[in-house]
């Protein structure tokens, strides 16, 4: 058998470096954030927390969705990425409640 061609048709930049999106490429450029360890989105902690180029991860940039496949490798559908938004806008009003206790 002979492949002429493959085509990708996931939609997103597989390789964050080469994105034309100018908000991705601000905060690595900023160093804010570093390509995660496969190279296809950015890199975050459990909590989607971006890590930073020096391997912190911020308490106020988060990943939503794809581009933080390679850690939260399911979350390409809307369920997914909805759960994923419930659970981020819970732990930032508890942040804030608790900041402001």
């Amino acid at each position: 058998m002979q492949i002429d061609n493959i085509v990708e048709c996931r939609g997103v930049v597989t390789n964050p470096m080469q994105t034309p999106n100018p908000i991705i490429r601000n905060v690595l450029d900023q160093g804010r954030a570093r390509v995660d360890p496969l190279g296809i989105g950015l890199d975050v902690a459990p909590d989607g927390s971006i890590v930073a180029r020096s391997g912190v991860p911020s308490e106020r940039l988060f990943a939503v969705g794809p581009i933080a496949r390679a850690a939260l490798w399911e979350i390409t559908a809307v369920p997914e990425i909805r759960d994923q938004c419930v659970e981020l806008a819970g732990r930032i009003q508890r942040t804030r409640l608790r900041r402001a206790g």
